[in-house]
């Protein structure tokens, strides 16, 4: 359910970072990492340096794994924050950055000059974050606005890889995003991704590249597993909730009730009336 709240959070990173998959769901996060790792896509990765800002947005999953065998003191810092906290009259220069602009680089790598301001910035951003002052939400704003344009400014280019294992972190994080639309809270949600497409599209590969690696890694077709996703949300919400027919349908993506009839019908062999009674 999205928050009718803006919501924000900063916090340092106080001990190693694990695995960390960012895909929180409605939330955006800019980090500074002062220790060294790798930024894992779908089928590319980059290896993050000290003094690396690294864009985190819902919509492009992506995880952290630190380097093994390394022990560093600082360890950096992040501000997360939901699309709430973005203000109507911000989003003109937030759509030109790396946080909204998914065809950008989603870690820049500072020079000595921009890490040093960016680390004075998130140092300062904490500190505000952990005071009362009734200028806090308007200091926030700023800072962060402050810290993304000093990144921007202060930027190194690094490529990209490929992916050893492309094949099954695109199935993952495939099957983390279908996960994430679910359970449907109607009418505050609504399923937005119901085909192959949508979910090639999210994670910025082709179509036919995704329907080939589910296949390969999973045994099933990419349909397949949204289908059976999909049948047994609308078993849930048939038998859990007091929505009618017609509202589950429109929750899960069918504008016509006969085509949820029919999609039902043919999955379970069992019209959405047969299925609120069992």
């Amino acid at each position: 359910m999205k928050e009718e709240k803006a919501y924000f959070k900063v916090w340092q990173h106080r001990k190693r970072l694990n695995k960390v998959v960012f895909s929180y769901a409605d939330y955006f996060i800019v980090s500074l990492f002062l220790e060294r790792g790798r930024l894992s896509y779908a089928d590319k990765w980059i290896e993050i340096m000290p003094g690396t800002v690294v864009f985190a947005n819902p919509a492009l999953p992506s995880a952290w794994e630190p380097m093994l065998n390394e022990e560093k003191e600082e360890k950096g810092f992040s501000f997360m924050f939901s699309n709430e906290f973005i203000r109507k009259e911000e989003w003109g220069f937030l759509l030109n950055t790396p946080l909204l602009d998914l065809t950008l680089q989603q870690a820049i790598f500072l020079n000595q000059e921009g890490l040093n301001n960016v680390k004075l910035l998130f140092q300062r951003t904490q500190e505000v974050y952990q005071t009362d002052d009734g200028m806090k939400d308007e200091m926030m704003h700023s800072l962060l606005h402050l810290i993304i344009y000093e990144a921007m400014r202060g930027k190194e280019e690094r490529p990209y890889k490929v992916q050893h294992n492309a094949a099954q972190r695109t199935v993952e994080l495939f099957l983390l995003l279908l996960d994430r639309q679910f359970p449907i809270n109607y009418p505050q949600e609504k399923l937005e991704m119901r085909s192959a497409t949508d979910y090639a599209q999210r994670l910025s590969i082709h179509v036919n590249h995704l329907n080939r690696v589910v296949k390969q890694v999973t045994g099933k077709t990419t349909t397949d597993i949204i289908a059976s996703r999909i049948t047994k949300e609308a078993i849930r919400l048939l038998q859990d909730t007091q929505l009618n027919v017609a509202e589950v349908a429109y929750a899960l993506g069918f504008e016509e009730q006969a085509s949820f009839t029919g999609f039902l019908k043919r999955r379970t062999g069992k019209s959405p009336k047969e299925i609120r009674i069992v």
